[in-house]
C-alpha cells in the first residue's frame, strides 16, 4: 500500500519546535501546489493544528518507496532535516491508515476525545482538493477515515463530553486556581478557537472583551455576552486586564513585551497563548507577577478514556480500515468489471433485438428499450462483481478477479 505520512506532534516535539512547522492555510496552499512537482507523488494532504503537521502522501510507481515525506516537510519550511528528524514519526500503509482513522475521532489527541480535530481533519481534505492535489487513494482514505470518526462520535459515550481547546482552558485555569468570577479577561483573535475561548469565559462569570479589526466587524460573530474592542487598541487595555487569551493564526506575536511594558500595572496576570506558533512573547513569563501558559501547558491534564469505550471505539474503527483496505486492493479490477459489465450490457441488449421486433414497437422505441436492457444488464453484473468482494474472503475474490481479468483480455 503506496501511502505514507510524517507527523510532528505534541508527543516529540515541544512548542518552539512544533511552531516551526505550523502552516497558515495560505502556506499550506502553497505546499500543496508545490507537491505536485514530485513526479512519483500523485497525492498530498497536509494537516496543520496548534499540536500538529502532518504530510501525507501517495503514489503508484515503485520508485514512491524512496520518498520521505519528513524531508519534503522539512524542504518545504526550509528546515534542515538532520536537525528535526528525531521530532518527526513516519508511518506508511495499513499503520498510516489505522492512525488516521483514530486521529480523526481525537484517539490521538492531547485533549483526548477531542471534538474539533475531525473538523479540522474535514479542512485538510478540502484544501487539498481544492488545490487538486489529491488522487483517488487519499480521498478515499480520509473520506472513509471522517465516516468512521462520525460514527464513534454517535456511538461511544467519551466523544459526547465536549471536548476542546476552549474547554481545556478553563480546566487548566481552575487547576491553577485562577479563579475567572469577575475577572477582566481580554481574547486577542475572533477565528474558531478565539470564539470558543471568549464564550467559555463568559460563562465561567468573567467579563469579557474580544478584539476585532475594523475591517471585519460586519462579517464577524461576537459571542453572546461579550465586548468588542479595537484589536489596535489591545495593548491600551492591556493594564486593565486580569486574564489575556490570544488564538489567532498570525505568523507574528500578537503581544510583544517592548510594546506591553508600558500598559502593564502591578498585580498578577495570567496570559493565555492558544496558538502555533505562538502569539505571545516567551519573556512574558520571566516577568514578576506574570504567568504564562501554552499548549504544552496542556500536558499536566489529564485526560483518560474509559477502556471499555475505547475497545469500542477501536472496534468501530477495524471496521473502516477493513473496508479501505479491501477497497484499495480491488480498485486495480475496477476496469476490468467495468469493462465486463459493459460487454454483458451489450451481448444482453444484442440478443434480445430480434425478439423485440416481434413487439411491434416504433424504431425509436425499440432503441430506447435495448439501450435501458443494456443499461440494467451492465448494472447487474457489475453489482455480481463487486459483490464478491463484499462476500468473499479476500483470498478467495482475488482468483475470481484474476480469471475476470483473462477472460475479458480474451474477449477484447
Amino acid at each position: 500500500m503506496k501511502i505514507k505520512m510524517a507527523g510532528i506532534d505534541y508527543r516529540r516535539a515541544p512548542v518552539q519546535v512544533r511552531e516551526l512547522f505550523s502552516m497558515t492555510a495560505s502556506a499550506v496552499e502553497r505546499a500543496l501546489l508545490r507537491s505536485k512537482e514530485h513526479a512519483e507523488v500523485t497525492g498530498c494532504v497536509i494537516i496543520s493544528t496548534c499540536n500538529r503537521t502532518e504530510y501525507w502522501i501517495s503514489g503508484e510507481s515503485e520508485a514512491f518507496q524512496q520518498e520521505n515525506p519528513a524531508r519534503l516537510l522539512c524542504q518545504e519550511k526550509e528546515q534542515d532535516f538532520s536537525a528535526y528528524k528525531e521530532y518527526f514519526i513516519i508511518r506508511e500503509g495499513m499503520e498510516a491508515v489505522h492512525y488516521l482513522m483514530e486521529l480523526s475521532c481525537g484517539l490521538q489527541s492531547q485533549i483526548f476525545g477531542d471534538d474539533q480535530i475531525i473538523s479540522q481533519v474535514k479542512h485538510a481534505v478540502d484544501i487539498a482538493r481544492e488545490q487538486e492535489a489529491l488522487d483517488p487513494v487519499l480521498e478515499t482514505l480520509f473520506r472513509t477515515a471522517v465516516t468512521g470518526a462520525k460514527k464513534v462520535k454517535s456511538k461511544v459515550l467519551l466523544t459526547n463530553i465536549d471536548r476542546s481547546v476552549a474547554k481545556a482552558m478553563i480546566k487548566l485555569l481552575e487547576k491553577e486556581r485562577i479563579f475567572l468570577e469577575g475577572k477582566q479577561c481580554m481574547v486577542i483573535g475572533n477565528g474558531e478557537i478565539g470564539r470558543l475561548a471568549a464564550a467559555e469565559l463568559v460563562n465561567a462569570g468573567a467579563d469579557v472583551y474580544m478584539t476585532l479589526r475594523q475591517y471585519k466587524t460586519r462579517e464577524a460573530v461576537i459571542p453572546a455576552g461579550c465586548h468588542v474592542i479595537d484589536y489596535h487598541a489591545r495593548y491600551e487595555h492591556l493594564g486593565q486586564m486580569d486574564v489575556v487569551v490570544s488564538a489567532t493564526v498570525s505568523p507574528h506575536y500578537t503581544l510583544t513585551m517592548e510594546r506591553a511594558r508600558g500598559h502593564m500595572k502591578d498585580g498578577e496576570k495570567v496570559f493565555v497563548d492558544l496558538a502555533i506558533p505562538r502569539d505571545i512573547e516567551p519573556g512574558f513569563a520571566e516577568l514578576p507577577d506574570m504567568r504564562l501558559f501554552d499548549m504544552d501547558s496542556f500536558s499536566s491534564l489529564k485526560y483518560e478514556g474509559d477502556a471499555r469505550q475505547i475497545a469500542v471505539a477501536d472496534e468501530i474503527l477495524k471496521k473502516y480500515e477493513e473496508e479501505y483496505e479491501q477497497w484499495y486492493e480491488f480498485r486495480d479490477y475496477v476496469p476490468v468489471v467495468k469493462k465486463i459489465a459493459k460487454m454483458a450490457g451489450e451481448d444482453t441488449a444484442a440478443r434480445l433485438k430480434k425478439e423485440l421486433k416481434q413487439y411491434g414497437l416504433t424504431r425509436e422505441e425499440r432503441e430506447l428499450l435495448e439501450k435501458a436492457i443494456e443499461k440494467s444488464a451492465s448494472k447487474v453484473v457489475a453489482r455480481l462483481c463487486y459483490g464478491l468482494r463484499e462476500d468473499m474472503d479476500k483470498e478467495e475474490w482475488k482468483p475470481c478477479l484474476e480469471g475476470l481479468r483473462r477472460s475479458a483480455e480474451h474477449l477484447s
